[in-house]
């Protein structure tokens, strides 16, 4: 678990700008659950739990950057 935080850390918030334009909350956070399962995948990083659960890991933590980029960056811009 501790080695794919770090990797995380740096593709969620570069995911999650990518896919941003108004509106699809449901559809912009599957494209980047699909960015991040296809570099673990590309990269063969292996996870030490199922993808069930890393998907409800995604669900949170990518709920959490997109409320940090809605009230710090791009309400901002």
């Amino acid at each position: 678990m501790m080695t794919i935080l770090p990797i995380l850390k740096d593709v969620l918030p570069l995911a999650v700008s990518l896919v941003e334009r108004p509106g699809d909350g449901e559809a912009k956070k599957e494209e980047v659950k699909e960015i991040v399962f296809s570099l673990f995948d590309d990269f063969g990083i292996d996870l030490p739990f199922d993808d069930d659960i890393f998907e409800h890991i995604l669900d949170r933590a990518i709920d959490f950057i997109v409320d940090f980029f809605n009230i710090r960056v791009w309400n901002n811009a």
